[in-house]
């Protein structure tokens, strides 16, 4: 990694392999330590497990393979009790509705809704077909048309 040097005495310094940051200089957003944050499971009645292929096949659909990797991420530190570092699609997470945030860190539920009607937008007409036979096939029991 290569960080710029702030200039010394107005003569700039060419970028140093693997420098510490001093003062002045600009470290790029994903080079930044994230911090930590408890993870805790809630518990909802949604029809989707997170291992379920539905998960996969339309969220990653709506929200990018990124945001539902560590949505998958989150689930697993919950069910395990562990600590992750700050997610990078929060933001995402936190609009979908999948995650919450407490006092004490993160809630995450290992079931997961049906993409919301205002998510199905980017589904190719293929793809909005498939997603309506896999409603339709969902018992009545769980059948909850999403908002």
């Amino acid at each position: 990694m290569q960080t710029e040097v702030p200039s010394v005495n107005g003569v700039a310094r060419p970028p140093v392999k693997d420098a510490v940051s001093a003062g002045g200089t600009s470290v790029r957003a994903t080079a930044r330590v994230r911090p930590y944050v408890p993870v805790e499971l809630m518990p909802t009645d949604d029809p989707f497990p997170a291992s379920h292929p539905y998960v996969r096949r339309f969220w990653v659909a709506a929200l990018g393979s990124g945001a539902i990797a560590e949505l998958l991420r989150l689930v697993r530190a919950a069910e395990k009790g562990e600590e992750v570092r700050l997610p990078r699609h929060l933001p995402q997470l936190l609009r979908a509705d999948l995650v919450s945030i407490t006092s004490a860190g993160i809630r995450v539920s290992n079931r997961i809704p049906a993409v919301p009607r205002e998510l199905r937008w980017r589904f190719p007409p293929s793809l909005a077909g498939e997603h309506v036979r896999w409603l339709r096939d969902l018992p009545s029991s769980a059948r909850r048309e999403p908002t």
